[in-house]
């Protein structure tokens, strides 16, 4: 996974992994992601990550970033 989405991703996943769908244990990320009853919870992140790896595909806006600039603090610590 590229640094550039790594934000995104994480909220997408930590989204998810407080829904009912992955509650149990029994389903995948990819698995709740996939089904119907789960596609309207955590829209946003979605959306947001798949733009930003959509993104990475065009040369002008990897130069610029994802448009949802850094969620965390440039700060240096982790």
């Amino acid at each position: 996974m590229g640094k550039a989405c790594r934000d995104m991703a994480e909220a997408l996943r930590d989204c998810m992994v407080q829904q009912e769908c992955m509650a149990g244990g029994t389903k995948t990320l990819k698995q709740c992601l996939h089904d119907r009853a789960y596609s309207l919870e955590c829209k946003e992140y979605r959306v947001a990550y798949f733009e930003c790896k959509r993104g990475q595909l065009d040369m002008r806006q990897r130069i610029r970033g994802p448009k949802g600039g850094m969620s965390k603090p440039a700060d240096g610590s982790n």
